[in-house]
């Protein structure tokens, strides 16, 4: 299995080389490359969430703990910001990374087990789609990009994770000795059946969340012309 630092460096490179074409294309200004590839190189590390004692685990928790607490922030002086008080600001934000790390981490440790549910592609589509429906509904977004943007982001993190589950297959073959570990073959699969319930919910989700996603021809239409790429 490969560890943190190589997720994380391997998952930077492949999806900035990536989030690079799309500029050399003119798919994307630069801001939005810096964007994407931040998306695939947090992408690279979700799958290893389900690992109780992982740097990644930390790592997106923190992340994913930050960005609430802004989208609370935003929320909360969005009209009385004058009126927020100093223990409402300083409350808050510790409140809700509280419950963050000591109940909602604490649920999803216990619900899920290390190349389990989070090792699957079904997790990467749910994550890609869960994010590709975030960003499609985020306010100040150029209406005529905004459908690209969604796509491209989701697509990112999907990336990000699928490099991740690549990688640890790849390790699980010693080429010194030239077998197999036993570990091939759990990385990297479509589902976990092992965990049927978890499964189904998690499919459900995919299938709600495909029914909401923005429209995806003019970013498929994108993609598939690469006239104008500029290689030197």
């Amino acid at each position: 299995m490969a560890n943190f630092n190589t997720h994380l460096n391997v998952a930077a490179l492949i999806t900035g080389v990536c989030s690079a074409s799309l500029v050399a294309a003119g798919h994307i200004e630069l801001d939005t490359a810096v964007w994407l590839w931040f998306l695939g190189t947090i992408g690279g590390l979700l799958p290893d969430i389900d690992s109780d004692n992982s740097t990644s685990l930390d790592t997106i928790f923190n992340l994913f703990a930050f960005a609430i607490i802004l989208i609370i922030m935003r929320y909360m002086t969005s009209d009385d910001f004058d009126d927020l008080s100093f223990a409402e600001v300083i409350v808050v934000p510790v409140l809700t990374y509280a419950v963050m790390k000591y109940g909602l981490r604490t649920i999803f440790e216990r619900l899920t087990v290390h190349r389990g549910s989070c090792h699957t592609l079904l997790f990467l589509a749910l994550c890609g789609l869960a994010t590709t429906q975030l960003i499609a509904n985020v306010d100040g977004i150029d209406t005529d990009k905004a459908d690209r943007l969604a796509w491209l982001s989701g697509g990112f993190v999907f990336l990000g994770g699928l490099v991740h589950l690549m990688l640890d297959e790849i390790y699980s073959v010693d080429l010194r000795n030239i077998r197999i570990k036993r570990s091939f073959g759990t990385a990297l699969k479509l589902v976990d059946l092992d965990s049927k319930l978890l499964m189904l919910v998690m499919m459900l989700a995919v299938a709600a969340l495909w029914n909401m996603t923005p429209e995806v021809g003019s970013t498929l239409a994108m993609l598939s012309d690469w006239s104008m790429f500029i290689l030197f």
